[in-house]
C-alpha cells in the first residue's frame, strides 16, 4: 500500500500542505462491496471517522486500466482535501470536493510519479473533459473541473504557471473556485 501513500505525498508536495495523516491507516480492501471507491465519511461532533474503501482487485489491476488508476487518485485526493480542510476549520461541499479530485486524476496522471502509460495519461484527460454523468451530482463536478482545465495548457506542457493556478486552485473555496474557473 505504499503507492497509496505515495499518491498522498504526491498531493501534499504539490500543494505545499500536509494532512498529518497517513492514509494506509484508513484503507479498507474489500471484495465486491457495493461502495468500492468511495470515501466514508462519519461525522460525531467535531470528529471525523474516515475509511477509503478500494477493492482488492486494484493492486493487481495498478495500470492496466485507465480506471484502477482514476479510482485511487480520485479517492486520495477527497482524502487529502477534506483533511487539510478539516485542519483549518473550513467546512467543504461535496461538490468542491468532486471538482477537486477531477482535477488532481489529471494532474497526478501526468505529473506525478506513477507508472500511467502515455495512452492512461489522455484516456484520463479525455474522460474529465469528454465525459459526463447525466443527472448526477458528478455531472456538475467534472464541468466545472473541464472548464477549469480547459483554460490551462494541455497537462503534457503545464510550467510552473499552470502549477501556480492549481495551487491557487486547490487552495480556494468553492466560490473562488468558481469564479477562477469562469472568470474571463
Amino acid at each position: 500500500m505504499q503507492f497509496l501513500k505515495s499518491i498522498q505525498d504526491q498531493l501534499e508536495a504539490k500543494y505545499g500542505v500536509s494532512t498529518g495523516l497517513d492514509i494506509r491507516k484508513f484503507i479498507q480492501l474489500k471484495k465486491d462491496h457495493p461502495e468500492l471507491g468511495s470515501l466514508l465519511i462519519h461525522q460525531h461532533n467535531d470528529d471525523i471517522d474516515l475509511t477509503v474503501l478500494l477493492d482488492r482487485d486494484i493492486f493487481e489491476a495498478w495500470n492496466c486500466s485507465a480506471r484502477a488508476v482514476s479510482v485511487p487518485c480520485e479517492e486520495i485526493s477527497h482524502f487529502v482535501y477534506l483533511g487539510y480542510n478539516h485542519q483549518r476549520g473550513r467546512n467543504i461541499t461535496r461538490l468542491e470536493m468532486e471538482i477537486q479530485s477531477e482535477v488532481d486524476r489529471v494532474l497526478l496522471a501526468f505529473h506525478g510519479n506513477l507508472d500511467v502509460s502515455k495512452e492512461h495519461q489522455n484516456l484520463l484527460y479525455n474522460e474529465v473533459l469528454n465525459s459526463s454523468y447525466k443527472k448526477t451530482h458528478y455531472e456538475e463536478s467534472r464541468i466545472i473541473a473541464r472548464n477549469f482545465l480547459t483554460k490551462l495548457k494541455h497537462p503534457q506542457t503545464w510550467s510552473e504557471l499552470e502549477h501556480a493556478k492549481l495551487r491557487k486552485f486547490f487552495h480556494s473555496d468553492l466560490s473562488e473556485k468558481l469564479y477562477l474557473t469562469y472568470k474571463t
